[in-house]
């Protein structure tokens, strides 16, 4: 994978979320052909904490992400990529949808009882993520080292890319053009080249990196480390 074909494809991500959310917005919902604002519930007592619902949650394009957080009492749905937000009244336990908009917005636990879903326009499946992902953060090279080696695309045996330290952020070499991108650091496992909207994340199992993704099924698994 080149680095044009990098750029074309997480940009182009990012501007169809965007333009996706902009032209729901454009209409007005009539309450009297469907709006269910007027079928809204008062919240249950046994409701689960706004504290648990809060947090960012990332796009299947592993570029964007929506911060859901309580402001003094009102829910909020907040776009990281241009700050708009959207507050959201409770339809339910676990399920919203925003005020103005009527965009629904439904919360989903996993195996362990926890948040870690959300899926909003009743289609697109968000995934919780533990890390500010408008805020970079400095990784010493102790936390690095475990990163860095060759990895080869398991769909193609002839992609290897060798992932090495560059200070505190990342440099990943394309093995096939000698081409090198330089990421910062989210977490010790989530990177971004934020010049071309490029997003590492490395998989971790027991403790041990295995395989990285970019964007949104790109694995590459772990040959070599250094």
């Amino acid at each position: 994978m080149n680095v044009k074909t990098v750029k074309y494809r997480s940009l182009k991500a990012c501007t169809l979320v965007a333009v996706g959310l902009v032209m729901l917005s454009s209409y007005t919902v009539n309450p009297q052909k469907g709006n269910v604002f007027h079928e809204i519930r008062p919240l249950q007592t046994d409701s689960v904490s706004l504290d648990d619902l809060s947090g960012y949650f990332r796009f299947p394009n592993r570029v964007a992400y929506i911060r859901f957080f309580d402001q003094d009492g009102q829910f909020i749905a907040q776009q990281a990529w241009d700050g708009r937000t959207y507050p959201l009244q409770r339809t339910g336990s676990l399920t919203f949808q925003s005020r103005d908009e009527a965009y629904q917005v439904a919360f989903i636990g996993g195996t362990d009882g926890k948040i870690d879903k959300a899926k909003i326009l009743n289609r697109v499946m968000l995934e919780k993520v533990f890390f500010n992902p408008t805020q970079y953060v400095s990784l010493t090279a102790d936390q690095l080292m475990p990163l860095l080696g060759r990895y080869r695309l398991q769909t193609d045996n002839n992609m290897e890319i060798n992932v090495t330290r560059q200070g505190n952020k990342l440099a990943v070499e394309q093995l096939w053009d000698n081409k090198t991108i330089v990421f910062e650091a989210f977490s010790p496992t989530d990177f971004l080249n934020e010049e071309l909207s490029f997003p590492l994340t490395f998989i971790l199992a027991n403790g041990t990196v295995k395989e990285l993704i970019c964007f949104e099924s790109d694995r590459w698994e772990r040959i070599d480390h250094e």
